[in-house]
């Protein structure tokens, strides 16, 4: 995917269809130690600064991601130096080394990035928010893997996952920026991408996700010494490939998205029981959710979780919190604005435009996305409301200094 723009830099960037999910349970934490470990020697850069020293040395920047549902890597630089970061985005997901003898300091690297994250009370409970609400499927593991998992991984292991995933098949390539005439771009794409162009090999079958049966709310307490209890709440969402997430993204601005928010105005304006408080969503490939984070008083956290569950499932109506006439129109102009603003950072564009070809088979246009927002109705949006934001669905954590949990949900 080829998206000239005039400007003095140019990103080059690839997407890879897997992810923590594509996991067995020995491998967790594969793709997200494959991310690291990618950069620390290919063929063109052998040694394990090599490419950390061409992308600095040129002003540069670089960077990679892992998810559940897939990787992400990346190089951008001034227009003048196109070919290096076609060359060095080619080369580590081509031909990276995996060094054996770089292997257990890396291994080192990432168990510290795990230890992070356990020690930091907001990551930890939308972790344990998302092994409650996805169950003990590959969904519902840490992307970064486990101590039992990382420590237990081999090289070979690694090397095994890289051959299995990183197939033509499964990879989605785009440069965005001022890289020349077309032609003189997919010229060079031919030339770094060469083993991929040529590659034959089939795609490995991908994990498939089903619901289980849920029948009340899923709590779980991390009990600690903190100041603050973080506490997140997700519900069931839809697969990426639902045209109602269209409908979705309207119902989180109204939700908890902005300062217009519900939960914005009802928890931190209102009462005063938040400085953070928000929500998102997520989607994959067949499934989803709606995710709220907040940090709260520790002597608010049950007033402000039963508030957080009326306003949820009051949104599709029947009390004070139902969706009004006019938020609706409210949510199109702001989503209108938003879009508008994200296609000023065309490399947010072409993240989602990689996204929609990986996962989704079409690419819509501002256009196209905007016909779909505008065609949403009340009836619509608050149907889908009344299907989320379900009690008997709901997952909730809770990271604080409490020995219990007493919620009157």
């Amino acid at each position: 995917m080829l998206v000239p723009e005039e400007r003095e830099s140019v990103t080059v960037r690839v997407m890879i269809g897997t992810g923590s999910r594509e996991e067995t349970d020995k491998e967790a934490g594969s793709a997200h130690f494959l991310e690291h470990f990618v950069f620390k020697g290919t063929r063109k850069f052998p040694r394990m600064f090599d490419i950390n020293e061409a992308v600095e040395k040129v002003g540069g920047a670089f960077n990679a991601y892992t998810g559940q549902n897939e990787m992400g890597f990346w190089v951008k630089m001034d227009k003048g130096h196109v070919a290096l970061a076609t060359e060095i985005v080619g080369q580590v997901v081509t031909e990276p080394v995996l060094p054996k003898e770089h292997f257990n300091k890396e291994r080192g690297t990432i168990l510290e990035e795990l230890h992070m994250y356990e020690d930091r009370p907001n990551s930890k409970a939308a972790e344990e928010c998302e092994k409650l609400l996805y169950g003990k499927t590959n969904m519902g593991r840490p992307i970064i893997g486990t101590v039992e998992s990382l420590e237990a991984m081999t090289v070979e292991e690694l090397r095994k996952y890289f051959e299995k995933w990183f197939v033509a098949e499964n990879i989605v390539l785009g440069v965005v920026g001022e890289y020349g005439s077309d032609e003189s771009m997919l010229e060079l794409i031919k030339k770094e991408f060469g083993p991929l162009i040529d590659d034959s090999r089939t795609l490995s079958k991908k994990d498939k996700f089903s619901w289980d049966v849920q029948k009340k709310p899923r709590i779980k307490l991390v009990s600690r010494k903190v100041e603050q209890a973080a506490v997140y709440v997700a519900f069931r969402g839809i697969k990426m490939t639902d045209e109602r997430r269209f409908t979705l993204e309207l119902l989180n601005i109204i939700y908890g998205d902005g300062w217009m928010s519900r939960l914005m105005r009802e928890v931190r304006e209102e009462r005063g029981w938040a400085y953070a408080i928000g929500s998102g969503v997520e989607e994959f490939s067949d499934a989803g959710s709606v995710m709220v984070g907040a940090g709260l008083p520790k002597n608010k956290l049950n007033e402000a979780v039963e508030l957080i569950t009326e306003i949820s499932v009051g949104l599709a109506g029947g009390n004070v919190w139902a969706i009004k006439d006019g938020e609706l129109e409210i949510a199109k102009d702001c989503f209108r604005g938003r879009l508008a603003l994200a296609f000023d950072k065309p490399e947010e564009v072409l993240g989602s435009a990689l996204e929609d070809t990986l996962f989704r088979e079409k690419i819509y246009s501002p256009e196209e996305i905007m016909e779909k927002i505008e065609s949403v109705s009340m009836e619509d949006i608050r149907s889908l409301a009344a299907e989320i934001f379900k009690k008997e669905n709901m997952s909730i954590a809770v990271v604080g200094d409490y020995k219990k949990l007493d919620f009157n949900i």
